[in-house]
């Protein structure tokens, strides 16, 4: 009885109580030093949340694509602007799913500041014509990679990945999968993305 008792004394409290004050101190020193999130780290959230910012991010290769109709773009013509480039393909599920949004991205925020650049992997241009008018997206770019260059240039893992670049041509983020493009916290990327290119 005596032993029990011993070990609720007074001093033993007041120990217990510095050792939990002490950790608690150590928490928040920790959590003090570590280095704050960027604007973009903190835009990363809901469906953004596989967002990510490169330490050293790759110059923005020379590739060229054409068009459905024949048309040749390079990624360079678009400097100036900040581009979302989305590699997809119409047999790749997420990348179907993403499409609306991505259209709807380019209706609220495309213009003379910002762009969405679609490059499709399918087999054929057709399809992507097919796959646009079926589906009622009107406001992007139908560019196409016949050759696959594009997944070693731009070092896709898989599809469909998202690169985004400021005016400069510099990769700013990149995304692995599907995402909601026309959601809050994607227009809130985008409105951060352009006033901080005209700094």
């Amino acid at each position: 009885m005596s032993t029990v008792s011993s070990l609720f004394t007074l001093g033993n409290a007041i120990r217990a109580l510095l050792i939990i004050g002490l950790i608690a101190v150590f928490g928040v020193v920790v959590q003090s030093c570590q280095k704050p999130k960027s604007g973009l780290e903190r835009l990363s959230v809901a469906s953004l949340s596989k967002l990510t910012v490169l330490e050293t991010p790759p110059p923005q290769p020379d590739i060229s694509f054409s068009s459905t109709t024949d048309e040749v773009m390079h990624l360079s013509d678009y400097r100036g602007k900040v581009i979302l480039v989305n590699a997809w393909a119409t047999w790749c599920p997420p990348c179907v799913a993403e499409m609306p949004s991505l259209n709807n991205l380019q209706n609220q925020k495309g213009g003379e500041d910002f762009e969405v650049i679609t490059i499709s992997l399918d087999n054929k241009k057709e399809e992507i014509t097919e796959f646009f008018d079926k589906n009622g997206i009107d406001a992007l770019p139908s560019w196409h990679d016949g050759t696959y260059q594009i997944n070693g240039l731009l070092q896709l893992p898989g599809l469909p990945t998202t690169v985004i670049y400021d005016r400069s041509g510099r990769e700013i983020a990149r995304l692995l999968g599907e995402a909601e493009w026309d959601s809050p916290e994607a227009l809130a990327l985008v409105d951060y993305l352009i006033a901080r290119s005209n700094n």
